[in-house]
């Protein structure tokens, strides 16, 4: 298999553009990392390379293998990295076998994502908690609706992000099958996925005793879960605004969900909310504090 996959991606090692080359080999019949192709080779190049598009996919056959090639630019492949959305990347360059590598950049790559696992691992909590939140929120409305079946489809994406935090809460990286992960070292959560997906209760029952337990299990985990906002919000003595917030750097990734969060964490007690006049009679500028 080796000289077949280095007769594909051998063209690009020469090239100047090229950052780096990652090589998956399918080893069991049901192999989601590699997306079912016996082979998957990851080609990192420079954002000013000539490329029709951030992402481009080739799919080959050489000898009855089925190989496919993704050629990504550095910017949408560092950008895919940390999101909730595009852990297959994170387990590429964990799991990939480095072929080539450009002055070291593929190496660097992998050593700076354990360079500071305690603030990686918070801000995936982070992350995920938040996920969870607005996934049960959803789950809850559609349920108060009478959304059944919708509201069984909600809990389940919330008994993923649940399981993903568990993962993380225990220092590991969610796995794509990350429920072989939970089963072993948080067992109260996966025994709340078969409850879900076994119980001989009808729909409806099983999804008003899922919102309670995850509302539980998110009340729980609302310190830890919060730990990586809060340490930023406390980095400076005043109150923070909103678009402050959305705007720093370090929560990018958080941004979409940070309302929504710093709504529960002030039903918490967590953070207080301050008010400022601002223009206008009786209009309040809405300011989060750590309490």
């Amino acid at each position: 298999m080796e000289n077949l996959l280095r007769s594909i991606y051998e063209t690009f090692e020469g090239r100047e553009e090229t950052l780096g080359i990652l090589v998956l080999e399918k080893k069991k019949t049901n192999s989601p990392l590699t997306e079912q192709f016996d082979a998957l080779i990851i080609i990192i190049v420079k954002n000013d390379a000539n490329m029709d598009s951030p992402c481009n996919v080739e799919h080959y056959s050489i000898e009855n293998n089925s190989i496919a090639v993704n050629i990504i630019s550095e910017n949408k492949f560092l950008k895919w990295l940390p999101s909730g959305n595009f852990r297959r990347n994170l387990l590429w360059v964990i799991n990939g076998q480095i072929v080539f590598d450009r002055d070291g950049y593929l190496e660097n790559l992998k050593n700076n994502l354990f360079e500071n696992p305690i603030e990686t691992r918070k801000k995936k909590i982070a992350m995920e908690f938040a996920e969870l939140i607005r996934s049960c929120s959803i789950g809850k409305e559609l349920y108060d609706g009478k959304q059944y079946l919708d509201a069984f489809n909600q809990m389940v994406q919330s008994l993923h992000h649940l399981a993903r935090l568990s993962v993380l809460e225990h220092g590991f990286y969610p796995e794509i099958t990350v429920w072989n992960q939970v089963k072993k070292i948080e067992p109260e959560v996966y025994a709340l996925y078969l409850e879900l997906v076994e119980s001989s209760e009808l729909i409806e029952k099983r999804v008003e005793l899922l919102l309670l337990a995850i509302e539980f299990a998110i009340s729980s985990r609302a310190r830890i879960g919060s730990s990586y906002l809060i340490e930023i919000m406390k980095s400076k003595k005043d109150a923070w605004t909103i678009s402050e917030l959305v705007n720093e750097p370090k929560l990018k990734e958080l941004a979409k969900d940070l309302g929504l969060l710093l709504q529960y964490l002030y039903a918490k007690n967590i953070v207080q909310i301050e008010t400022k006049e601002i223009e206008g009679p009786g209009i309040y500028q809405m300011q989060y504090k750590v309490r």
